[in-house]
């Protein structure tokens, strides 16, 4: 009788050792997962990078003319995106600031081609650098950490056209990373937030 409830206690300690150790890697585990999450997040989060705006010298668009030129952008420096729809991306980000313009106040802003000529006080003029359609997928698996991100840069200018100089410089960068649409869609809305952006130059300085 005393082996057989030796045995038992033995089986029993052993049951509580082995619920012990099952239990500390499960813990285990889940703190690990909690760190790669904690740490994916951080890392989509940080992905957006800041815009840049150089004021050079004052100025007043209010009651002025602005005419807004086609920004240059070559499809081939796009990815992961139809290279036909980026072919109009320069003009599209034109009629974006034009209709934003218009919304604030600003009277006849006009869009232009590159090389027309055409009477006007302030001219807003630039270049897509960059063009990327991330990963729908990874959008929308992996919403909560940031991956598969657009991204969107656009650099460029305001100039005085009657002082013939630069008043305003921008380097503007923008991403979305929490949203289900696809590339080209996600991509559109990012060349609106840059055309917003540019906008609100113009804003600012009228007030």
């Amino acid at each position: 009788m005393e082996r057989r409830g030796n045995g038992r206690r033995v089986k029993a300690a052993c049951r509580k050792a082995d619920i012990a150790r099952k239990k500390h890697v499960f813990c285990a585990r889940l703190y690990a997962l909690c760190v790669f999450s904690a740490f994916s997040l951080f890392i989509g989060c940080a992905v957006e990078k800041p815009g840049l705006v150089v004021h050079s010298y004052p100025f007043n668009p209010r009651g002025k003319a602005v005419l807004v030129q086609h920004f240059a952008c070559n499809p081939e420096i796009s990815t992961n995106l139809n290279k036909g729809a980026v072919r109009r991306f320069g003009e599209l980000i034109a009629l974006d600031i034009q209709r934003f313009l218009k919304d604030a106040g600003f009277q006849y802003p006009l869009v232009i081609a590159p090389g027309e000529e055409s009477q006007g006080d302030f001219l807003i003029r630039g270049t897509i650098t960059r063009v990327h359609g991330g990963d729908v997928r990874e959008r929308r698996w992996f919403e909560s950490f940031g991956y598969g991100a657009t991204e969107v840069r656009a650099t460029g200018e305001i100039v005085d056209l009657a002082a013939s100089r630069s008043v305003a410089a921008f380097s503007l960068v923008k991403q979305s990373s929490y949203t289900w649409l696809d590339n080209e869609s996600a991509v559109r809305e990012n060349l609106r937030e840059v055309a917003r952006e540019i906008t609100a130059i113009l804003i600012q300085a009228k007030q």
